[in-house]
């Protein structure tokens, strides 16, 4: 149950209105620029996310419903409902998607080939807006539900149509570490940003670690310095002063941490989808999804399984485990159990790994 109290007034009146069709299970902070509350159709008992944005002032201040409901796109939350309530608010409700959002699968460990499908989903969402000429800005796994397995682009807020004279928009302030480095410099968002993005959620889909924890991108001068502040404002410009530095030097993502099965290809794609120079970028999401299917179709579908790499190649079970020398030794199930690959000295993972390619 939800205390209907603790929003503002608006937003309370009409979840009066709206109880008449819902009861109210719960509520969600994560939202940027809004309130989320979770509820159960009573009729069809079908669950629901109700989400409540703030506009910003001007022409463009409730886009978020009206530009999604012109999408049509398997990989795009379907609105199936959308009000402004006062001046301020508006509302769209969506199918809830109980299956979570890419960090929730990412913490599954999936398979490489089924993390690049999802990746590949992406773009086909993001396709379908800028299709439209509308860019997303705040493309991330936390913005991104899967349903039935497809992933889903969902929230909204952000959402702008491109600028028929200069292809760009103002840049959102939203979502600090995955803003592209020259919205930082400039000020202003094309589609390239939407590929950055892509780029950067597809780094992470594929096994790199990306920290949401700001502290973690400091030297030892930025704790220095940090330590001095006094007021939560300047301590959090000053953190987002360090990302965006690292951002700039296209120092966010550590390419070391990705898995030993990430050739060098790949991590070179990666390096273009996200470069802090536009103009050195994959320039739309059909070259991202290029790339994409050139990795589905070189690379092996290896996973982590336990802290195990493991290749599953029909009934055919590969891992590679480690051995009492600190080495790994690669084991191949052939229906009867396990059996040490025969001719396949110890190594590495990555010598295994492309040993076994």
């Amino acid at each position: 149950m939800i205390d209907l109290a603790e929003f503002p007034a608006d937003i309370s009146r009409a979840l009066l209105a709206l109880a008449e069709h819902y009861e109210y299970l719960s509520s969600n902070d994560r939202g940027a620029n809004g309130y989320v509350i979770f509820g159960r159709n009573r009729v069809s008992r079908a669950d629901v996310a109700i989400k409540f944005y703030f506009g910003q002032p001007g022409a463009h201040q409730h886009d978020e419903p009206r530009l999604l409901s012109a999408v049509r796109s398997a990989n795009i939350l379907q609105i199936l409902e959308a009000r402004q309530v006062s001046t301020d608010w508006a509302y769209f409700i969506t199918p809830l998607c109980a299956e979570g959002d890419v960090d929730d699968f990412i913490s599954t460990s999936p398979s490489l080939h089924r993390s690049i499908d999802v990746a590949l989903g992406i773009c086909a969402g993001v396709s379908a807006l800028h299709a439209l000429r509308i860019v997303h800005r705040d493309l991330k796994p936390a913005n991104i539900v899967l349903a039935a397995g497809i992933p889903q682009i969902a929230d909204f807020g952000s959402v702008r149509l491109l600028d028929a004279e200069s292809n760009e928009v103002d840049a959102s302030a939203h979502s600090v570490i995955y803003r592209p480095p020259e919205s930082f410099v400039t000020g202003r968002y094309s589609i390239r940003g939407d590929v950055y993005q892509i780029g950067l959620v597809t780094y992470q889909l594929l096994g790199g670690r990306l920290s949401y924890d700001g502290f973690s991108y400091f030297n030892v001068r930025d704790r220095r310095n940090y330590v001095k502040l006094v007021s939560d404002f300047d301590r959090s410009r000053f953190v987002d002063s360090v990302i965006r530095r690292h951002a700039i030097a296209q120092q966010l993502m550590d390419l070391s941490s990705l898995p030993d099965w990430i050739d060098n290809q790949t991590r070179r794609a990666l390096r273009r989808m996200t470069s802090s120079v536009p103009g050195d970028r994959l320039g739309s999401t059909a070259d991202v999804a290029a790339e994409l299917t050139a990795m589905r179709a070189r690379l092996r579908d290896w996973r982590w399984n336990g802290g195990v790499a493991t290749l599953q190649m029909g009934a055919v079970r590969i891992e590679l485990r480690p051995s009492r020398t600190g080495t790994f030794e690669a084991f191949r199930d052939y229906g009867s159990g396990f059996r040490r690959v025969p001719n396949l000295a110890p190594g590495t993972i990555g010598h295994l790994v492309r040993a076994l390619a």
